[in-house]
């Protein structure tokens, strides 16, 4: 009977153990070949799109619209008499002095009628003179007892009806000399002439306007402004003017006036700033321009081309950066500016948006970018 070496039960063990070692080894080898390829295939499923982080940034609203400077207090000069216009001593752009002489009118006829008024009152005075005489006489008889008490009243009354004439004459002296007066135009303050409607040699009538006297002093900004602009509820933040010909010539403003009444055929409103301390270079009739800060706060803006739609709403491109996975998020749009479009809610800051390769993805599509564009 043949006998079995002791070693032939290890020997057969071993060798299972050998050939389990090898299967698992295999496997392995077949379980990493399985994941290098579904890694090259996700590499190569990858889409590759440009990205910018979204930041918070300064958002601020502005408006602008172009006027002129005018006076605070402009008003129409005129002659209270009519006439005809023998001289001129201004013109538009001369600035003048409060009672300077602006034009005349000729005065034949005035000069004529003051001296009528003179010698009506030198008349009415001699008749006063001479009433006066009588009736002291008349007093002296009547305490005599040589005259009659009613000569008496008859010199009184002749006496008070001189006066009274005397008064009326002086009167008619001072219209004569007043209307002598008003055939000189006087400016009514210190100001610069801004129009002139009347020439030497017309015939002018009373209350025509002659000159137009803007007052020196303060300044002010006449806009003419759109209705829709006007609808905003708060104040603007701020508000500088500066001249079109000169931007760095500014000043600030204020708001002093907006006209109750729409201009119909613009479609405008007129708008007064008061401008504070304007420098000289801002003179009357200079072209300016207002710079209006209407609201400023913290938004994310983002370029047009990141802009898609999701569910017939506002949505962008947003990138998981430790997936590196797109997927879109709708946001809240607050305006559409020239080159950007700035939003109201939507994006944190720092959030990864996809601004260039967006229109090729899908949701949770694996993508690639370089990371200098997230810096």
């Amino acid at each position: 009977m043949p006998q079995t070496s002791p070693k032939a039960p290890e020997r057969a063990r071993w060798h299972r153990r050998f050939a389990a070692a090898s299967i698992l080894a295999a496997l392995s080898v077949l379980a990493l070949t399985a994941c290098d390829a579904k890694d090259k295939q996700t590499a190569t499923n990858a889409s590759h799109v440009r990205v910018e982080a979204a930041a918070m940034t300064s958002d601020v609203v502005r408006a602008s619209a172009t006027g002129e400077i005018k006076a605070r207090v402009e008003g129409d000069l005129s002659f209270k008499i009519s006439g005809r216009v023998i001289s001129r001593t201004a013109g538009v752009g001369d600035h003048v002095r409060a009672g300077q002489v602006l034009a005349t009118l000729d005065p034949t006829e005035q000069k004529a009628d003051l001296e009528s008024a003179q010698a009506a009152v030198a008349s009415q005075e001699a008749t006063l003179r001479m009433t006066s005489s009588v009736l002291a006489r008349r007093k002296a008889l009547t305490r005599t007892g040589a005259m009659s008490q009613q000569n008496l009243d008859s010199a009184l009354q002749e006496y008070q009806s001189a006066e009274k004439d005397l008064v009326a004459a002086r009167a008619e002296l001072e219209t004569a000399m007043e209307a002598l007066q008003q055939t000189e135009l006087r400016a009514d303050a210190d100001g610069t002439i801004t129009a002139r409607d009347v020439e030497t040699g017309q015939v002018v009538q009373a209350s025509t306007t002659v000159f137009t006297l803007a007052h020196d002093g303060e300044r002010d900004a006449i806009f003419n402004v759109q209705e829709s602009a006007l609808s905003g509820k708060t104040a603007p933040l701020s508000l500088e003017v500066a001249l079109v010909s000169n931007p760095t010539v500014r000043a600030l403003a204020r708001p002093r006036e907006v006209s109750p009444a729409l201009d119909t055929s613009l479609g405008t409103v007129r708008v007064k700033l008061s401008i504070i301390d304007p420098p000289p270079e801002m003179t009357l009739g200079s072209a300016i321009i207002a710079d209006v800060v209407l609201d400023r706060r913290e938004r994310v803006s983002i370029p047009w081309q990141s802009m898609f739609s999701k569910a017939g709403r506002p949505a962008v491109w947003v990138v998981d950066p430790e997936t590196k996975t797109a997927r879109m998020k709708p946001v809240v749009i607050e305006r559409y500016d020239a080159s950007k479009v700035v939003l109201a809610d939507g994006l944190q800051d720092g959030e990864l948006i996809v601004v260039d390769g967006g229109q090729f993805l899908r949701e949770n599509q694996s993508v690639s970018y370089s990371e200098e564009s997230t810096r």
